[in-house]
């Protein structure tokens, strides 16, 4: 899960724990970048749009262009309206807006962990 506002982050890694999804956090996209080129491998990452560092635009695009990483899933995460979402929609498995429903996360969890299964 990559999201700038450290109290998101940590209540929502803390609810996905409860629901059994084991979770790797960072504040940035330069940070997420650095895990997942490190080897990190997750069945899908949480993406906010919008954070200082490296922002969720060029964290997706970054995954997009690089072959090991483009197969996996994202999800974004923002509170952006439609307009900032339409042009990244189909680099994406989703998206939801803030403030979140959690029941809808995990349903496009559940899908998202399927289709890459």
């Amino acid at each position: 899960m990559v999201d700038d506002d450290r109290a998101v982050r940590e209540s929502l890694a803390d609810v996905l724990r409860d629901e059994g999804y084991d979770v790797e956090t960072a504040a940035n996209g330069r940070v997420a970048l650095t895990h997942l080129e490190a080897g990190l491998a997750p069945d899908v990452v949480l993406l906010d749009l919008m954070m200082p560092v490296m922002d969720g635009w060029s964290l997706l695009a970054r995954l997009r262009q690089t072959p090991t990483l483009a197969r996996i899933p994202v999800l974004v995460i923002t509170a952006a309206g439609p307009l900032v979402i339409e042009p990244i929609g189909k680099l994406t498995h989703g998206h939801l807006t803030k403030p979140l429903d959690v029941e809808r996360l995990l349903n496009a969890l559940e899908r998202c962990c399927s289709a890459a299964a």
